[in-house]
């Protein structure tokens, strides 16, 4: 029940809205008796039978009532929620209510509209919390200047200088303390009404969330708890504001629309500020800066501030996503640490085999807490896989091309690559073989079984790492490496699930498969002689770093080499 019924002070002081002074002076002797001796005192105006909440009649109680009634101002706002005798009918209607027959006195209040009539039964029903039909009644009462007249005489109060508007905006500014201004708009008929509802019942909820949103801004950007926190704050203290203005002026008001973006825009940036700075240890960034990301959206109106919100959203949304489950975080984010360093790396096998032995217990600690076919898991072991992978690959080709070269460029000069292996230089194919695939196919193989060890995907166990696999074993057979120490695992039966995004991308096309070698170590002597075979070399090694002219000046170096030689030769002689 509204307390401006309950604690209104002509009932602390047990009167009526009109009642003599001498009344109200003899209510508060007789207070003051019963108070020494320490009993309490009723009156027939305290209407128990309708309003079972007791008046308050402390001695506090009692002189704020009668402060209250100082000023003509407050006597009038005071008797707008309290009942008042304008004609005999509305005594013997007031005898039946302080009696707690209802019906009667409602009876009796409805034979004849008047001034009096509109007031006491706009009291009754407030009282019984209909309040639409209570402020309709009590707002024609206002708006009517014979009924406000007749009112304002009946109070002593026909001097008072407030005009109509005053006195409704006075009467609004009571209810909306206590009523939802929803309540009201819907109830107000008077035009001038529902802009006073609308005004004062705006101001409190714009203050507060312009306010609000001031604070959030002073926030230090580059703190992401101080961030998060405003951004949490923001969102949670102006949520009853924000609904308050959109049930007053429409979703569809421009107004509404101004003061939801406005704060969409700041609990936006809020979370920005402290996803951009959240320390690595945060795991939690992601997901709880997604809170703050999700409410600007759900508030924003306007499409430019939609907009910015849903692309924000998708970020933090993607971040989400490719969180992993709470229990493996601090694996998880050590398992990126490694993946973070090795690709900052060259493409080597040995950081390959580096990766693999330093996140492989972190990935066993992560199987046995979500379980061998948990998909975040495999997703996450199969990025390490793919990445070691790439290196592997890489280099192996990096010498097989570096073979093909050579090879390639004694056939274009109508030599047969056989005959560059009778020179024993470290460029012939013999030599580039074994010193140098021989090694790096060795070590390939070696991380290859180490990868046999490592769970992954089924679909990419089946369509990328098998195939390589075979292709590295079959290089491994014809160069006469032992592939015995391992053999493949076979593939777990799991769903195959969009893997996060990986530091580096292990696609086809981004990495090719191993190449084949075509070159035996050595061949049969064809019996060219040593001038020529030591010419070619010179001119293919030219010719490999600065073309066909490379390759004319190796030979003459070549030429000079082995004359040279020969002289040196018929010297000794």
């Amino acid at each position: 029940m509204l307390k401006a019924i309950t604690n209104n002070p002509y009932r602390v002081l047990g009167v009526l809205s009109n009642s003599p002074l001498k009344d109200r002076v003899g209510n508060q002797n007789r207070l003051a008796a019963f108070a020494k001796v320490g009993k309490e005192v009723s009156f027939p105006n305290d209407f128990a039978s309708v309003i079972t909440e007791k008046p308050q009649r402390s001695a506090e109680n009692i002189s704020a009532a009668n402060t209250a009634l100082n000023l003509d101002k407050d006597q009038l706002k005071n008797a707008l929620f309290w009942f008042i005798v304008g004609s005999p009918i509305d005594e013997i209607a007031i005898k039946h209510l302080q009696s707690g027959n209802k019906d009667k006195a409602r009876e009796l209040f409805e034979k004849k509209e008047t001034f009096s009539s509109l007031l006491n039964i706009g009291v009754m029903q407030l009282i019984e919390s209909n309040y639409t039909s209570g402020f309709s009644n009590i707002s024609t009462l206002i708006h009517n200047a014979n009924y406000r007249s007749e009112m304002l005489n009946a109070l002593g109060l026909s001097n008072i200088t407030m005009t109509e508007d005053e006195i409704a905006s006075m009467f609004i500014g009571e209810l909306l303390k206590e009523i939802p201004a929803s309540t009201l708009l819907s109830a107000a008929s008077n035009p001038n009404d529902k802009a006073i509802i609308g005004k004062i019942a705006l101001e409190e909820p714009l203050s507060l969330i312009n306010s609000a949103i001031a604070t959030a801004k002073a926030t230090d950007s580059k703190n992401s708890k101080a961030s998060l926190d405003a951004g949490s704050k923001l969102m949670n203290s102006t949520k009853n504001a924000l609904k308050q203005v959109k049930d007053i002026t429409g979703a569809k008001s421009s107004q509404y629309q101004m003061v939801a973006d406005n704060l969409a825009k700041q609990i936006l940036q809020c979370g920005i500020n402290y996803y951009n700075n959240a320390p690595d240890e945060d795991v939690e960034a992601p997901r709880k800066a997604m809170v703050l990301q999700k409410y600007a959206l759900d508030i924003a109106v306007g499409q430019l501030t939609k907009d910015r919100c849903k692309e924000n959203y998708k970020i933090i949304k993607e971040a989400v996503d490719n969180m992993p489950p709470v229990e493996v975080a601090l694996e998880t984010r050590k398992v990126k640490d490694e993946l973070r360093k090795f690709c900052a790396l060259p493409d080597k096998i040995s950081y390959s085999i580096t990766l693999l032995n330093n996140t492989k217990p972190l990935l066993q600690t992560i199987k046995t807490k979500l379980g061998s076919t948990n998909a975040f898991y495999l997703s996450l072991s199969t990025q390490v896989v793919g990445n070691a992978l790439h290196n592997l690959i890489e280099e192996v080709n990096q010498v097989q091309n570096l073979l093909g070269a050579i090879v390639a460029a004694a056939k274009k000069a109508g030599v047969d690559p056989a005959m560059l292996n009778y020179l024993g230089d470290e460029h012939s194919p013999a030599k580039i073989i074994d010193n140098k695939l021989k090694p790096v196919v060795r070590e390939a193989w070696k991380a290859t079984t180490i990868m046999d060890t490592f769970d992954m995907e089924s679909d990419f166990r089946t369509n990328r790492y098998n195939a390589n696999r075979k292709s590295l074993k079959e290089m491994c057979d014809s160069l006469h490496i032992s592939t015995a120490v391992s053999t493949p695992r076979s593939t777990p039966r799991t769903r195959t699930t969009t893997r996060p995004t990986a530091p580096r991308t292990t696609s086809t096309s981004s990495t090719s498969s191993y190449g084949s070698s075509s070159s035996s170590p050595k061949e049969k002597n064809t019996g060219w002689p040593a001038f020529w075979i030591a010419t070619l070399i010179c001119a293919i090694i030219g010719a490999m770093a600065n073309g066909s002219e490379g390759f004319f000046c190796g030979g003459i170096l070549g030429a000079m080499i082995v004359g040279n030689i020969a002289r040196s030769i018929f010297r000794e002689d």
